[in-house]
Formats: structure tokens, C-alpha cells, sequence
């Protein structure tokens, strides 16, 4: 069975895997061998990502996030984003394709709009409007949230929702995005998508070059720009 790039996290010593099956596993990435399986979604399993040593959230087809406690095997909290009147996009569908957390707030879409929401709370805090776009990729970046997904921009968006920056790129669509702050004088984003190239912006918006023909990962081992969490565990 075939666990996808995005649907892997790494805990500790420990990697998280959800499969099309809807189940999730954790494994101990010394001895490989798998410590625990997490059942709950009825359907794929399209993103997961750790909050803590001991709690990761997970979302997918079924629409359903859920928060699960890793000494417990079960999730305690869940929040479904589409039933959420200001992200819900009908037409769209109710499937979430990405998320990510930071402490208490996670944010997620996919079918539904972005959505920011408070995990104290029981409603979204903040409605991220892309449109009709439907988001690949999400990330948290202090108090900045970053996303892209079908359509050629990059959105920069604060807690409250407001859009702060929407940064045009070369790409049709972008699937994913890594962040590299180690410079002391600026940050790079790198963009990746269709068609088949890398877009590389300085200081989260402007656009110095791009990179044709390379890979995600095959541009991260030729040049300085890494990612910033555990984004790339495993891809197979």
C-alpha cells in the first residue's frame, strides 16, 4: 500500500501514516515496527500534522478533523469545517485536502473555503476566502497563514483573516511550498507545481527566479532551502 508524501508526520522517534483505508498508524522509526493503529475516518486520510509530542490532527475525504491523543488512541476533539455556514462551499464538496496546526489553532480546507479555527472553541474563528480556488497546501508562519492551491497565487492572510499579501507566481497551479528563514536578511518561499518548475520568492513575496524541470526534492539537495518542519519524513 502506497502512503502519500502529505499523509506522513513525524512525532519524537514515532511516524504517523494515514492511508486510503481511513485508518492511521503510528510507527517507531527505530525498529519500524508499528506501535499503534488509529481508526475513525470514513474515508481517505489526506493530511496529518503533529501538534505536540503526544496530540496530531488528521483530516481527509469524510471532512471530519480530528484531534488524537497518541497515549490514548483516540481522538478528542473533532470539528467538521463545512458544516461551518461561512467556509461551507457546497458545490465544492465537504472533503478537506490540507491542513496545519500551531499550539491551539488549526487551520484547514479543501471543499469548504480556509478556515481558522480555535481549538477552545466549538465554531471557525476566521474565514480565509480563496474563492472558488481549492487549497493543496497551508502553513502556518508565526502569525501569518500561508496557502495555495489551483490557481497561480500565493495567499497571505493574518489571524483575523485578512488578507494581507496575494503574490502572484509563474505557475498554473502550485502544490506545495517550503519556507527557509535561516538568513539573517531574508526569507525564501519556494513554490512547486504546474507546469514543472520551481518559483523562489525573497522575502515571502517577491519573485527573483524560477527553476524548470527539478523536483521539490531534488531542488532541496541542490540548494540551501530546506524545510522548516518534518515535511518531507517519507514519500513512499
Amino acid at each position: 500500500k502506497q502512503w502519500y508524501q502529505r499523509r506522513v508526520r513525524g512525532i519524537g522517534k514515532c511516524v504517523i501514516a494515514g492511508g486510503d483505508n481511513g485508518k492511521l498508524i503510528v510507527v517507531d522509526s527505530v525498529s519500524q515496527k508499528k506501535k499503534k493503529e488509529f481508526s475513525g475516518h470514513s474515508g481517505s486520510v489526506n493530511a496529518v500534522k503533529a501538534r505536540d509530542e503526544n496530540s496530531f490532527v488528521s483530516a481527509g475525504f469524510d471532512g471530519i478533523c480530528r484531534i488524537w491523543d497518541l497515549r490514548t488512541g483516540e481522538a478528542v476533539k473533532k470539528f467538521t469545517p463545512s458544516a461551518w455556514g461561512s467556509a461551507s462551499r457546497p458545490k465544492l464538496g465537504s472533503y478537506i485536502t490540507t491542513l496545519d496546526v500551531w499550539e491551539d489553532w488549526v487551520v484547514c480546507g479543501g471543499g469548504p473555503n480556509l478556515s481558522l479555527w480555535y481549538l477552545k472553541e466549538d465554531s471557525g474563528v476566521s474565514l480565509l476566502d480563496m474563492g472558488n480556488t481549492i487549497p493543496s497546501v497551508v502553513t502556518f508562519v508565526q502569525d501569518t497563514i500561508i496557502a495555495a492551491g489551483n490557481d497561480s497565487f500565493i495567499y497571505h492572510w493574518g489571524l483575523s483573516g485578512k488578507l494581507k499579501y496575494k503574490v502572484t507566481s509563474k505557475l498554473d497551479s502550485v502544490s506545495d511550498v517550503i519556507l527557509d528563514s535561516r538568513s539573517r536578511d531574508r526569507t525564501f518561499l519556494v513554490a512547486a507545481g504546474a507546469p514543472a518548475e520551481l518559483n523562489v520568492f525573497m522575502d515571502l513575496g517577491y519573485l527573483s527566479h524560477t527553476v524548470p524541470y527539478l523536483t521539490i526534492e531534488r531542488a532541496c539537495a541542490t540548494f540551501p532551502i530546506l524545510p522548516n518542519d518534518d515535511h518531507r519524513v517519507c514519500d513512499s
